[in-house]
């Protein structure tokens, strides 16, 4: 087991990180609006039922909705955001993107065909893409090294936060909906319920971008220099440390094809299986999400710091393989379980074991990215990841419940398989990265 000290900052802008208070100010506030947009993004998955009757789509057809049209775009977008993000001012850049991705919220909800919610929903990516490379590095530049875990995983939490409040206020607005009155809009006509829960979900945006005016643009650390070992572009970078990025990213990616599944499919399960309503299905997977998944993204954050403290250069693949080693087999026998409240169980042990390491590709590749290049890996990371995790997660599943299984009341079964298959590679990917991340990392610390 390699062991090492924690490393002191001893650079002459030590002192320049921002109070801690305030550092964490801005990271709640970005936590926020990571929250905000996982509402946005994800409130679709709950309202696949209604969604589907009213446009007349198949369910590969609505797989296309919830992954191809927002992921394609978000993580194209990625690379020129985190081109800005780099040079330019990353808050101006946050504000931007919420108020643009709000309004494509809304747009989703006045859509009235499969083409034209399929084109807000690409808006809605193209907004959400100046999110999180900006967000990274405006963390990475408020907290010292051996102290981003925690803030990194924290803002992860945003994402699961979304996610939960997306089944909660979407079940509440659904419930709502059908017991009131109907709502009318000029030369719009009478909304459905699921256009209404889009419209709803669109406000906060916003008011948070109008929260972000006043926040100060960190200082930036650790400027790339032209030092042995150091990579001063992005395409030295990629050159010379290209085998950790791309390990680290296909282990993270295939693991979370597993996650994205469940996300995209886990409601429509409950309800073709189990029998469960939208209100009931919303409240209770969104509990679980918010309690199970975010309690596994602390623990995780927590772990790694106290790893690394204890001198384990790798920390943070130990607990992203051990979170995901625990949750595979839940992931699997979820959809096999005799009644709803039974799988519900299930779901939580296993959105508490993928919590672990749900917060951490970020804190991975921190380590190993130079300041200069941080936002752009992380782009790069995103575009690779959500790709592979949020097309082939809903897509993946969508297809072998269509075409192999051809029974949609199966589509618990197809989630399960997809499961088995992508997670073990997922892991076979992290473990193999362990020798050339602590290179990397040791080539970045002596630099």
């Amino acid at each position: 087991m390699e062991r090492n000290q924690p490393a002191l900052d001893s650079s002459p802008a030590a002192e320049a990180w921002p109070a801690p208070a305030r550092a964490w100010a801005m990271v709640m506030l970005l936590v926020a609006a990571y929250a905000v947009a996982f509402v946005d993004r994800q409130i679709l998955t709950l309202l696949v039922e209604p969604v589907k009757r009213d446009l007349a789509i198949t369910d590969t057809q609505f797989s296309l909705l919830s992954g191809l049209a927002f992921t394609f775009f978000y993580t194209i977008m990625g690379i020129p955001f985190a081109w800005l993000a780099d040079r330019g001012s990353r808050r101006n850049l946050i504000t931007a993107s919420m108020t643009f991705w709000s309004m494509m919220t809304a747009a989703c909800g006045l859509a009235g065909s499969f083409l034209t919610l399929f084109l807000a929903r690409i808006g809605v990516g193209v907004g959400e893409a100046g999110l999180s490379p900006a967000a990274y590095s405006m963390i990475a530049d408020s907290f010292p090294p051996e102290k981003r875990a925690r803030p990194l995983g924290v803002y992860a939490i945003g994402a699961i936060l979304g996610v939960g409040l997306a089944l909660i206020i979407g079940g509440a607005v659904v419930h709502w909906a059908n017991s009131a009155p109907p709502v009318v809009l000029p030369m719009i006509g009478e909304l459905k319920t699921w256009q209404l829960a889009f419209l709803v979900v669109s406000l906060p945006g916003p008011l948070l971008a109008l929260l972000m005016l006043p926040v100060r643009e960190p200082a930036r650390h650790e400027k790339a220099k032209a030092v042995a070992g150091s990579p001063a572009s992005f395409r030295v970078f990629m050159r010379e440390r290209g085998l950790v990025f791309w390990l680290l990213a296909m282990g993270f990616s295939l693991i979370g094809v597993s996650i994205a599944a469940y996300l995209s499919w886990a409601p429509a399960f409950m309800m073709r299986v189990h029998g469960w309503s939208i209100a009931r299905v919303g409240a209770v997977y969104g509990g679980i999400l918010l309690v199970f998944s975010t309690s596994g993204i602390l623990i995780g954050g927590w772990w790694v710091d106290r790893l690394v403290a204890r001198g384990y250069k790798d920390a943070v693949l130990r607990v992203a393989i051990a979170g995901a080693a625990l949750a595979l087999p839940f992931a699997i026998a979820a959809p096999f379980a005799p009644s709803g409240e039974l799988a519900m169980a299930v779901i939580a042990v296993m959105s508490l074991a993928f919590g672990l390491s749900q917060g951490l590709p970020a804190a991975a590749f921190q380590v190993v990215a130079p300041n200069r290049v941080r936002a752009r890996v992380i782009a790069l990371y995103l575009l690779v990841g959500n790709i592979i995790a949020f097309t082939v997660g809903p897509t993946g599943v969508a297809l072998i419940s269509d075409y192999w299984l051809r029974d949609p009341a199966k589509i618990g079964v197809a989630i399960g398989v997809l499961s088995a298959f992508v997670v073990p590679l997922g892991l076979l990917a992290l473990i193999l990265v362990r020798k050339p991340f602590l290179a990397a990392q040791e080539a970045e610390a002596a630099a």
